[in-house]
């Protein structure tokens, strides 16, 4: 008999808890030691797959997933589990095998046609996604699945006033809070706010320490705000160096035509080694951040 149908079991328990949580790293911890005794169990093999997609483990993620299916368990879920492993690898043939097959079963399954519409979108067929993304949100409005990826489909067509209708919704509904504050994070990431973002990301690495992704996130937003790419900042939010290029060329013609040559000298004197700043401010951010370490 498997330990897992033992509702009784503290540890079983305790994983469970911290799997709905949705602090995967601890989670997958505590249910390793029930595939010692429950190898073929296709549902705990199955949580042990989505833990470990959880943390970026994509390869050992799939090959838990397909054991599940081994071992007969044929949920649509696995379906799912299986198919966004395989979108995430980029083998979106496969992705869409593993969908249809989940449809197949169940076609009403709001969070696989959330998925599978998702899929067809970064795959181009935007007529077709638009329809299964409408439907998902017909039969499961108030799926967290279909509102993560609802919420991303806006974000493709820039709806931003969608987007965060969608985030509300799915606050109200998530069991994670770490989900929670990723989503949260996120909207502030499209609103421009990376301090607000990097404190939602903090927030959630402290309730998921095991997080590696949410680490990297962190470490990018404190790259992007750190006063040394101010300059980078300054020129990205003014049109770009393209931009700023061809505003530099067209005032020292303009300069030129009104024999102005000193105002064009100095102009070229603050423009050069401006961009030169920009070029060279990841070696300087890098030497800071050394610096920071070792004083």
């Amino acid at each position: 008999m498997s330990l897992i149908r033992d509702d009784n079991n503290v540890a079983w328990q305790e994983a469970m808890h911290l799997y709905h949580m949705g602090r995967y790293e601890q989670a997958k911890e505590k249910f390793m030691p029930f595939l010692a005794t429950s190898q073929e169990d296709g549902q705990l093999l199955f949580f042990v797959a989505y833990c470990s997609f959880k943390l970026d483990q994509l390869d050992e993620a799939e090959t838990f997933a397909r054991e599940a299916l081994r071992v007969g368990y044929f949920g649509e879920e696995v379906y799912s589990l299986l198919g966004i492993i395989c979108k995430a690898k980029g083998a979106y043939a496969e992705a869409e095998e593993f969908f249809l097959a989940g449809l197949a079963k169940n076609p009403q399954d709001g969070d696989l046609l959330a998925q599978y519409g998702y899929l067809m979108l970064v795959t181009g067929y935007e007529e077709k996604a638009k329809l299964l993304m409408a439907e998902a949100m017909r039969v499961d409005p108030e799926s967290e699945v279909v509102l993560h990826y609802h919420y991303h489909f806006l974000r493709a067509y820039d709806e931003v006033e969608a987007q965060q209708e969608t985030i509300r919704k799915y606050n109200e509904i998530a069991g994670s809070d770490v989900d929670k504050l990723l989503k949260m994070g996120l909207a502030a990431l499209d609103r421009g706010n990376y301090r607000e973002a990097r404190e939602c990301y903090r927030q959630a690495y402290l309730l998921d320490p095991g997080n590696e992704p949410l680490l990297y996130a962190i470490e990018e937003i404190d790259e992007i705000i750190h006063p040394v790419f101010f300059p980078n900042r300054l020129m990205q939010k003014t049109g770009g160096p393209v931009v700023w290029w061809i505003c530099f060329i067209g005032a020292v013609f303009l300069f030129g035509k009104l024999d102005w040559e000193g105002a064009a000298g100095v102009l070229a004197m603050v423009y050069v080694p401006f961009c030169i700043y920009t070029w060279i401010s990841p070696f300087i951010y890098r030497a800071v951040r050394k610096w920071g370490r070792y004083r």
